[in-house]
């Protein structure tokens, strides 16, 4: 009883006061609250930041839009600007020995030069003992800048002729950064020429599927090659009209070739149960030459009520 009676006093002992239970319950409470209105106020700190960034975005995307716009239908972008490239390089790569003709290239080249740019900024040309003859110009690569500047770049040939000396030819790049008023053009900045860019040395494109398997079906096999060397030689002799008997998106060399064979032939099976895809080389014989063409074909074939059809065509055989 004694022992009972001791226990129920130490258990009074150990319960907290009210007052303190109360207090951890405010404690608690304003955790809770806290901790809640931080991840609201960073929730929607986040939303907020989303919304500003997409809408950024969108005006962002619609200057870039319009810019381009602007540059796509600006005088830079058409096909003037290249030929007035290809004209001031006719003009600034021949070099004569004769004064007088120095002196008429100096005052061409004056025109077509920015307004505040001088010939002299370009070149020196008083003890030219050679002349310099351009035999070809072509466009290499166009870069626009912006609505009135683009950067041209065309591959040029000239001869150089000296006296007692073997003539030479030289092929180059010849870099120009042309400017626009929206009338005229002008060389806005010094040219430079630099070497032709090395021959490349690539390898031709081969049968993409060649590490697959082909169609080992040999009666299919054999009735798809009676396909192929038909619709070849429809293919060299018909009209649109008449190929849309054979093919989905119609094709022909409407008379010009005769189909003479086919070379590296390989047929594989498809996904689709009897679509087939055709890797294969036709050869053509031109009438007008005679000279044999040989042409890369992948073909997209399928047999249906006994006859086969060219889904899609493509000319590779990537």
């Amino acid at each position: 009883m004694t022992k009972l009676i001791g226990k129920r006093a130490a258990l009074k002992e150990r319960k907290l006061p009210r007052s303190k239970r109360g207090y951890q319950k405010i404690l608690l409470i304003t955790f809770w609250f806290l901790f809640i209105s931080t991840f609201w106020f960073m929730f929607q700190a986040y939303q907020r930041t989303a919304y500003v960034n997409n809408k950024l975005n969108i005006l962002n995307n619609n200057i870039q839009e319009k810019t381009k716009d602007s540059t796509t239908n600006s005088l830079i972008s058409q096909d003037a600007t290249v030929s007035f490239a290809e004209h001031f390089a006719q003009i600034y790569l021949k070099v004569e020995p004769d004064q007088n003709a120095r002196m008429e290239r100096e005052q061409q080249l004056v025109k077509m030069l920015a307004s505040n740019l001088a010939v002299q900024e370009l070149e020196g040309t008083a003890d030219i003992n050679a002349n310099r003859t351009v035999t070809s110009i072509n466009p290499y690569k166009v870069k626009v800048l912006n609505k009135s500047q683009a950067f041209i770049t065309l591959l040029v040939s000239y001869n150089i002729e000296k006296p007692n000396v073997e003539p030479q030819e030289i092929t180059q790049l010849l870099n120009l950064t042309i400017g626009t008023d929206g009338t005229n053009f002008n060389v806005i900045e010094q040219p430079y020429l630099l070497p032709a860019p090395a021959e490349a040395k690539l390898e031709k494109v081969e049968n993409s599927m060649e590490s697959k398997p082909e169609l080992t079906n040999v009666e299919v096999k054999r009735q798809a090659n009676d396909f192929l060397k038909q619709f070849f030689t429809s293919y060299g002799k018909a009209t649109l009209e008449e190929m849309k008997y054979l093919m989905n998106s119609p094709e022909s060399l409407n008379g010009f070739a005769d189909f003479t064979g086919l070379e590296k032939t390989k047929i594989y099976e498809a996904q689709a149960k009897g679509h087939y895809v055709v890797k294969t080389i036709a050869v053509f014989k031109d009438k007008a030459t005679h000279a044999d063409m040989r042409y890369s074909f992948t073909l997209y074939i399928s047999k249906k009520d006994g006859k086969f059809y060219v889904n899609k065509l493509t000319h590779t055989l990537n």
